[in-house]
């Protein structure tokens, strides 16, 4: 877990730092490995025949002025799918026809959740992660939209969305430790983020952590 971490309050007036901030070198597998479920570096080597996928984190004003992010909910009916029930941000595989993983994030983001890539901004990337569980190079996408928009969901792709603020995201009450189980696996003292009634862990929370490292060193 982050040894200082800290709540405060993430606006839209932060979009341009951030824009400026994700066109510069990335902290990476530094901040990466601090949500890691499992001690290896296997994140960062990637794979000559891994599919490639993109995601999207999608930053929308609450109310307040405050940032927030969606996540999804995926659902759990196939016992092959190693992804299944875990949360995860919007995004899918690559398909023919996609100019980049870019685009491939935008595109999936309409079909689960109902959100126009033509009502959203892309910020930028963050750094690319290989998830070895499934041989996927996953490259996450940061866009904005400027209102929080009406959602509608892609039933056998998602179960339902949660929404959290960054000021949460960054607070010390985020973060967690557990033994987890997986399969017939055992994780030690796994770290994670407190979702609300679920928990966010692996590639995604990992995918969180640099993100929000990078909001911390823009606050």
């Amino acid at each position: 877990m982050p040894s200082q971490v800290f709540s405060l309050k993430m606006d839209i007036k932060q979009l341009d730092a951030l824009r400026e901030r994700l066109a510069s070198p990335l902290p990476g597998w530094k901040a990466q490995k601090l949500l890691s479920p499992v001690q290896t570096n296997r994140y960062i080597e990637d794979s000559d025949s891994a599919k490639k996928a993109g995601v999207n984190l999608l930053l929308f004003p609450e109310d307040t002025g405050e940032l927030g992010l969606f996540f999804i909910k995926r659902p759990d009916k196939n016992p092959n799918d190693k992804h299944g029930g875990q949360i995860s941000f919007p995004g899918g595989q690559e398909e023919e026809g996609d100019q980049d993983l870019i685009e491939t994030a935008l595109r999936e983001t309409e079909e689960e959740i109902g959100v126009s890539k033509f009502k959203t901004e892309v910020l930028g990337t963050l750094s690319p992660l290989y998830v070895f569980v499934s041989n996927f190079h996953v490259q996450p996408v940061v866009s904005f939209i400027d209102h929080k928009p009406a959602l509608k969901l892609q039933e056998s792709e998602v179960n339902y969305v949660i929404t959290e603020k960054l000021s949460y995201l960054s607070s010390k009450e985020a973060l967690a430790n557990k033994d987890y189980k997986v399969r017939n696996y055992i994780m030690r003292n796994m770290p994670y983020y407190k979702l609300q009634n679920d928990i966010l862990w692996g590639a995604t929370a990992m995918i969180t952590s640099e993100f929000m490292h990078i909001m911390r060193e823009i606050r």
